[in-house]
């Protein structure tokens, strides 16, 4: 038994539930599966392991994973400002479940 059409232009559309956005998002999806600094550190660690963890000789990969370490952490303390005062990061690719939510708040369905 088939469970497909032969002619996909034959198939017909169904609406089961309303086509609109719901009211707000949940914040499953809310934790990055990006890890910041990865690959600085495995230049770290790969220098270390070649001059046989001499500080001395690693000094450049040492300072680029200590830049990246602090740009990211000034970058997650200024969006957890944000985000407690409220602020919304506009012209962002990515907007966290609360600023989503404040948006469809701030814009309903009609």
């Amino acid at each position: 038994m088939r469970r497909y059409t032969k002619n996909p232009l034959e198939v017909k559309f169904e609406e089961l539930l309303p086509l609109k956005l719901k009211e707000k998002v949940s914040g499953k999806g809310d934790r990055s599966k990006e890890r910041a600094c990865v690959h600085e550190i495995s230049i770290m660690f790969a220098c270390f392991k070649k001059n046989e963890f001499d500080q001395a000789r690693c000094s450049d990969e040492i300072t680029k994973f200590q830049a990246c370490a602090t740009k990211n952490y000034a970058d997650k303390f200024k969006r957890k400002q944000d985000m407690q005062e409220g602020r919304i990061s506009t012209g962002k690719d990515n907007l966290t479940p609360r600023e989503i939510n404040y948006l469809l708040k701030k814009y309903p369905n009609p």
